[in-house]
């Protein structure tokens, strides 16, 4: 499965987004229960504007691992991106009993909560 998650970071970084997203669903076909091509995927939709599908993925994502804080970071990134600040707190706060001494989830979290919510 990581094979695959990983030909499709490739892909996508080679401008083939269609390879990409085809490499993407190969890997959550081979591992639909396990949290990773979710969360890869949903972060490369969110790279390419798609934030509502971004949230699709990473709430799978988190789903399948619910106690893995890179998604719920990712998800409440995309939150951010849509406006919806007071989720994205929740998402982030959530994240942070996974991965507490994240510098970057900490920030960006401290940073949303200083802004008017």
């Amino acid at each position: 499965m990581d094979c695959y998650r990983f030909r499709a970071d490739i892909l996508d970084g080679r401008d083939d987004w269609a390879g990409s997203q085809k490499a993407y669903a190969e890997a959550v076909a081979l591992a639909p229960d396990l949290p990773a091509a979710y969360y890869s995927w949903g972060v490369a939709l969110a790279r390419h504007g798609d934030l509502a599908g971004a949230a699709v993925k990473l709430e799978l994502a988190n789903q399948r691992g619910p106690h893995w804080a890179d998604p719920l970071k990712a998800w409440g990134d995309v939150l951010v991106r849509q406006r919806n600040t007071k989720e994205a707190l929740v998402k982030y706060d959530e994240a942070l009993k996974y991965a507490p001494n994240w510098k970057q989830l900490k920030d960006a979290r401290d940073a949303l909560a200083k802004q008017k919510v």
